[in-house]
Protein backbone atom coordinates (compact mmCIF):
# COMPACT_ATOMS: atom_id res chain seq x y z
CA UNK A 1 0.00 0.00 0.00
CA UNK A 2 2.88 2.10 0.32
CA UNK A 3 3.84 2.05 -2.96
CA UNK A 4 0.51 2.59 -4.13
CA UNK A 5 0.10 6.01 -1.72
CA UNK A 6 3.67 7.36 -3.71
CA UNK A 7 2.30 6.80 -6.87
CA UNK A 8 -0.87 8.58 -6.44
CA UNK A 9 1.16 11.65 -5.21
CA UNK A 10 3.09 11.72 -8.42
CA UNK A 11 0.14 11.19 -10.11
CA UNK A 12 -1.75 14.10 -8.26
CA UNK A 13 1.64 16.10 -9.78
CA UNK A 14 1.84 14.66 -13.04
CA UNK A 15 -1.84 16.13 -13.44
CA UNK A 16 -1.45 19.47 -11.86
CA UNK A 17 1.06 20.01 -14.37
CA UNK A 18 -0.52 18.49 -16.88
CA UNK A 19 -3.62 20.99 -16.61
CA UNK A 20 -1.14 23.80 -16.81
CA UNK A 21 0.03 22.87 -19.95
CA UNK A 22 -3.80 22.32 -21.78
CA UNK A 23 -4.14 26.40 -20.74
CA UNK A 24 -1.03 27.48 -22.54
CA UNK A 25 -2.26 26.73 -25.93
CA UNK A 26 -5.43 28.90 -25.37
CA UNK A 27 -3.39 31.80 -24.45
CA UNK A 28 -1.21 31.02 -27.41
CA UNK A 29 -4.18 30.30 -29.75
CA UNK A 30 -5.17 34.24 -29.19
CA UNK A 31 -1.57 35.59 -28.84
CA UNK A 32 -0.65 34.11 -32.34
CA UNK A 33 -3.67 35.77 -33.75
CA UNK A 34 -3.98 39.14 -31.92
CA UNK A 35 -0.38 40.05 -31.54
CA UNK A 36 1.50 37.93 -34.61
CA UNK A 37 -0.74 37.70 -37.56
CA UNK A 38 -2.36 41.20 -36.42
CA UNK A 39 0.75 43.00 -36.00
CA UNK A 40 2.68 41.19 -38.90
CA UNK A 41 5.43 39.94 -36.40
CA UNK A 42 6.97 36.56 -37.41
CA UNK A 43 9.54 36.40 -34.77
CA UNK A 44 6.39 36.57 -32.63
CA UNK A 45 4.38 34.06 -35.40
CA UNK A 46 7.42 30.97 -34.69
CA UNK A 47 7.88 31.98 -30.96
CA UNK A 48 4.09 31.31 -30.16
CA UNK A 49 4.00 28.37 -32.96
CA UNK A 50 6.78 26.98 -30.72
CA UNK A 51 5.14 27.45 -27.40
CA UNK A 52 2.12 25.97 -28.62
CA UNK A 53 3.75 22.42 -29.87
CA UNK A 54 5.83 21.83 -26.99
CA UNK A 55 2.50 22.30 -24.57
CA UNK A 56 0.60 20.34 -26.69
CA UNK A 57 3.41 17.23 -27.07
CA UNK A 58 4.30 17.57 -23.37
CA UNK A 59 0.57 17.33 -22.58
CA UNK A 60 0.74 14.39 -25.03
CA UNK A 61 3.37 12.79 -23.29
CA UNK A 62 2.01 13.66 -19.91
CA UNK A 63 -1.39 12.10 -20.45
CA UNK A 64 0.38 9.12 -21.06
CA UNK A 65 2.24 8.87 -18.10
CA UNK A 66 -0.84 9.46 -16.08
CA UNK A 67 -2.52 6.33 -17.77
CA UNK A 68 0.38 4.28 -17.16
CA UNK A 69 0.60 4.84 -13.49
CA UNK A 70 -3.04 4.15 -13.00
CA UNK A 71 -2.87 1.09 -15.00
CA UNK A 72 0.07 -0.17 -12.28
CA UNK A 73 -2.16 1.40 -9.36
CA UNK A 74 -5.20 -0.73 -10.81
CA UNK A 75 -3.10 -3.95 -11.86
CA UNK A 76 -1.33 -3.97 -8.08
CA UNK A 77 -4.71 -3.38 -5.89
CA UNK A 78 -6.45 -5.89 -8.08
CA UNK A 79 -3.55 -8.76 -7.64
CA UNK A 80 -3.22 -7.89 -3.81
CA UNK A 81 -7.26 -8.12 -3.62
CA UNK A 82 -7.50 -11.40 -5.67
CA UNK A 83 -4.48 -13.01 -3.45
CA UNK A 84 -5.93 -12.29 0.04
CA UNK A 85 -9.83 -13.39 -1.34
CA UNK A 86 -8.17 -16.71 -2.68
CA UNK A 87 -6.35 -17.11 0.79
CA UNK A 88 -9.71 -16.42 2.46
CA UNK A 89 -11.16 -18.53 0.53
CA UNK A 90 -9.11 -21.88 1.88
CA UNK A 91 -9.39 -20.89 5.01
CA UNK A 92 -13.66 -21.05 5.07
CA UNK A 93 -15.35 -23.55 6.49
CA UNK A 94 -16.55 -26.85 4.68
CA UNK A 95 -20.44 -25.49 4.55
CA UNK A 96 -19.95 -22.45 2.31
CA UNK A 97 -18.58 -24.72 -0.72
CA UNK A 98 -21.70 -27.24 0.11
CA UNK A 99 -23.97 -23.91 -0.02
CA UNK A 100 -22.38 -22.07 -3.07
CA UNK A 101 -21.94 -23.26 -6.34
CA UNK A 102 -18.23 -23.04 -7.90
CA UNK A 103 -18.83 -21.00 -10.76
CA UNK A 104 -19.96 -17.97 -7.87
CA UNK A 105 -16.65 -18.48 -6.23
CA UNK A 106 -14.55 -19.00 -9.86
CA UNK A 107 -16.08 -15.76 -11.25
CA UNK A 108 -15.46 -13.62 -8.28
CA UNK A 109 -11.64 -14.31 -8.19
CA UNK A 110 -11.16 -13.73 -12.15
CA UNK A 111 -13.78 -11.16 -12.84
CA UNK A 112 -15.56 -8.88 -10.11
CA UNK A 113 -12.12 -8.12 -8.67
CA UNK A 114 -11.81 -5.79 -11.79
CA UNK A 115 -14.37 -3.40 -10.86
CA UNK A 116 -13.08 -2.29 -7.43
CA UNK A 117 -9.27 -2.22 -8.83
CA UNK A 118 -10.10 -0.40 -11.87
CA UNK A 119 -11.96 1.95 -9.69
CA UNK A 120 -9.08 2.33 -7.17
CA UNK A 121 -6.61 3.89 -9.86
CA UNK A 122 -9.03 5.88 -10.82
CA UNK A 123 -10.22 6.95 -8.08
CA UNK A 124 -7.94 9.92 -7.72
CA UNK A 125 -6.64 11.05 -11.23
CA UNK A 126 -10.29 11.07 -13.12
CA UNK A 127 -12.28 13.40 -10.54
CA UNK A 128 -8.72 15.52 -10.19
CA UNK A 129 -8.40 15.86 -13.98
CA UNK A 130 -11.93 16.69 -14.61
CA UNK A 131 -12.16 19.14 -11.74
CA UNK A 132 -8.93 21.13 -11.89
CA UNK A 133 -9.01 21.19 -15.49
CA UNK A 134 -12.76 23.02 -15.10
CA UNK A 135 -11.72 25.33 -12.76
CA UNK A 136 -8.57 26.39 -14.56
CA UNK A 137 -10.32 26.90 -17.66
CA UNK A 138 -12.87 28.40 -16.05
CA UNK A 139 -10.34 31.18 -14.44
CA UNK A 140 -8.81 31.54 -17.44
CA UNK A 141 -11.56 32.44 -19.87
CA UNK A 142 -13.64 34.56 -17.21
CA UNK A 143 -9.89 36.71 -16.99
CA UNK A 144 -10.44 36.58 -20.91
CA UNK A 145 -13.67 37.98 -21.11
CA UNK A 146 -16.18 37.96 -18.42
CA UNK A 147 -19.35 36.96 -20.20
CA UNK A 148 -17.85 34.47 -22.70
CA UNK A 149 -16.73 32.64 -19.65
CA UNK A 150 -19.58 32.56 -17.73
CA UNK A 151 -21.87 31.11 -20.51
CA UNK A 152 -19.30 28.92 -21.71
CA UNK A 153 -19.78 26.74 -18.40
CA UNK A 154 -23.39 27.75 -17.55
CA UNK A 155 -24.33 24.50 -18.67
CA UNK A 156 -21.92 22.03 -16.64
CA UNK A 157 -24.55 22.26 -13.37
CA UNK A 158 -26.83 21.00 -15.72
CA UNK A 159 -25.07 18.63 -16.90
CA UNK A 160 -23.52 17.68 -12.86
CA UNK A 161 -27.36 17.13 -12.14
CA UNK A 162 -28.92 14.97 -15.25
CA UNK A 163 -25.88 12.61 -15.35
CA UNK A 164 -25.54 11.73 -12.37
CA UNK A 165 -29.04 10.86 -11.90
CA UNK A 166 -28.55 8.47 -14.74
CA UNK A 167 -25.36 6.61 -13.61
CA UNK A 168 -27.65 5.56 -10.68
CA UNK A 169 -29.41 3.76 -13.07
CA UNK A 170 -26.68 2.29 -15.11
CA UNK A 171 -25.08 1.14 -11.40
CA UNK A 172 -28.11 -0.45 -10.77
CA UNK A 173 -28.60 -2.34 -13.58
CA UNK A 174 -24.99 -3.02 -13.45
CA UNK A 175 -25.70 -5.07 -10.25
CA UNK A 176 -28.17 -6.73 -11.86
CA UNK A 177 -25.43 -7.77 -14.55
CA UNK A 178 -23.07 -8.74 -12.39
CA UNK A 179 -25.87 -11.38 -10.55
CA UNK A 180 -26.94 -12.72 -13.65
CA UNK A 181 -23.32 -13.48 -14.68
CA UNK A 182 -22.71 -14.91 -11.50
CA UNK A 183 -25.97 -17.21 -11.73
CA UNK A 184 -24.94 -18.26 -15.62
CA UNK A 185 -20.97 -19.01 -14.72
CA UNK A 186 -22.65 -21.53 -11.44
CA UNK A 187 -25.02 -23.01 -13.94
CA UNK A 188 -22.46 -23.78 -16.63
CA UNK A 189 -19.91 -25.56 -13.57
CA UNK A 190 -22.94 -27.07 -12.33
CA UNK A 191 -23.91 -27.95 -15.57
CA UNK A 192 -20.17 -29.17 -16.72
CA UNK A 193 -19.63 -31.05 -13.16
CA UNK A 194 -23.00 -32.92 -13.08
CA UNK A 195 -22.94 -34.06 -16.69
CA UNK A 196 -23.17 -37.44 -15.92
CA UNK A 197 -26.60 -37.69 -14.00
CA UNK A 198 -28.15 -35.49 -16.90
CA UNK A 199 -27.24 -37.52 -19.48
CA UNK A 200 -27.95 -40.96 -17.54
CA UNK A 201 -31.59 -39.05 -16.82
CA UNK A 202 -32.18 -37.64 -19.70
CA UNK A 203 -32.60 -33.97 -18.47
CA UNK A 204 -31.56 -32.55 -21.54
CA UNK A 205 -34.87 -30.69 -21.95
CA UNK A 206 -35.14 -29.72 -18.48
CA UNK A 207 -31.33 -28.39 -18.19
CA UNK A 208 -31.75 -26.59 -22.02
CA UNK A 209 -34.83 -24.51 -20.62
CA UNK A 210 -33.15 -23.68 -17.27
CA UNK A 211 -29.85 -22.77 -19.13
CA UNK A 212 -32.07 -20.51 -21.78
CA UNK A 213 -34.00 -18.55 -19.69
CA UNK A 214 -30.62 -17.29 -17.11
CA UNK A 215 -29.49 -16.65 -20.77
CA UNK A 216 -32.53 -14.69 -21.92
CA UNK A 217 -32.54 -12.92 -18.17
CA UNK A 218 -28.65 -12.05 -18.82
CA UNK A 219 -29.47 -10.44 -22.12
CA UNK A 220 -32.35 -8.21 -20.89
CA UNK A 221 -30.26 -6.95 -18.38
CA UNK A 222 -27.48 -6.19 -20.94
CA UNK A 223 -29.51 -4.69 -23.39
CA UNK A 224 -31.45 -2.23 -20.84
CA UNK A 225 -27.60 -1.54 -18.62
CA UNK A 226 -26.17 -0.48 -22.62
CA UNK A 227 -29.07 1.59 -23.76
CA UNK A 228 -28.64 3.89 -20.14
CA UNK A 229 -25.09 4.13 -20.63
CA UNK A 230 -25.13 5.10 -24.40
CA UNK A 231 -28.24 7.64 -22.86
CA UNK A 232 -25.58 9.06 -20.63
CA UNK A 233 -22.90 9.71 -23.86
CA UNK A 234 -26.22 11.08 -26.15
CA UNK A 235 -26.91 13.25 -23.24
CA UNK A 236 -23.12 14.62 -22.20
CA UNK A 237 -22.37 15.27 -26.38
CA UNK A 238 -25.71 17.25 -26.85
CA UNK A 239 -24.66 19.76 -23.72
CA UNK A 240 -20.96 19.79 -24.85
CA UNK A 241 -22.10 20.11 -28.61
CA UNK A 242 -24.50 22.79 -27.32
CA UNK A 243 -21.52 25.16 -25.56
CA UNK A 244 -20.21 26.11 -28.54
CA UNK A 245 -23.45 27.38 -30.14
CA UNK A 246 -23.48 29.39 -27.57
CA UNK A 247 -19.95 30.93 -27.95
CA UNK A 248 -20.56 30.89 -31.52
CA UNK A 249 -23.88 33.14 -31.04
CA UNK A 250 -22.88 35.69 -28.50
CA UNK A 251 -18.99 35.89 -29.18
CA UNK A 252 -19.93 36.82 -32.72
CA UNK A 253 -22.55 39.54 -32.19
CA UNK A 254 -19.48 40.91 -29.94
CA UNK A 255 -16.85 40.40 -32.50
CA UNK A 256 -19.07 42.03 -35.02
CA UNK A 257 -19.34 45.01 -32.71
CA UNK A 258 -15.91 45.42 -32.17
CA UNK A 259 -16.46 44.66 -28.52
CA UNK A 260 -13.57 41.29 -28.61
CA UNK A 261 -11.27 40.50 -30.74
CA UNK A 262 -10.59 37.46 -32.62
CA UNK A 263 -7.50 36.18 -31.14
CA UNK A 264 -9.67 35.84 -27.61
CA UNK A 265 -12.75 34.44 -28.88
CA UNK A 266 -10.92 31.19 -30.04
CA UNK A 267 -9.67 29.80 -26.55
CA UNK A 268 -13.84 29.52 -25.90
CA UNK A 269 -13.94 26.89 -28.20
CA UNK A 270 -11.70 24.38 -27.31
CA UNK A 271 -12.23 23.68 -23.84
CA UNK A 272 -15.73 22.16 -24.56
CA UNK A 273 -14.13 20.21 -27.09
CA UNK A 274 -10.99 18.92 -25.18
CA UNK A 275 -12.64 18.85 -21.55
CA UNK A 276 -12.36 15.53 -20.23
CA UNK A 277 -15.67 15.92 -18.39
CA UNK A 278 -17.58 13.08 -20.11
CA UNK A 279 -20.90 10.36 -19.58
CA UNK A 280 -17.54 7.55 -19.90
CA UNK A 281 -11.23 7.56 -18.85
Amino acid sequence: MEGNIKLQILLVIIILITVATRVVPLEMQQRIVNEAINLRKPDLLVLYCGIYLAAVVSGSLLKLIINLIQTRISEKVTAEMRKQLYHHILSIPLNFFRATPPGTVVNSLLNELNIPGNFVGMAIAVPLINIVTLLAFAGYLIVLNPLLGIVSFSLYPIMLYIIPMMQRRVNRDNKERLNASRILSSKIVESVSGIHEVQANGAFEIENNKFDRIVGDLMKIRIRWTLYKYAIKVVSNFFISLGPFLIFIIGGYLAIRGQLGLGAWWPFYPPRKNSMIRGRN
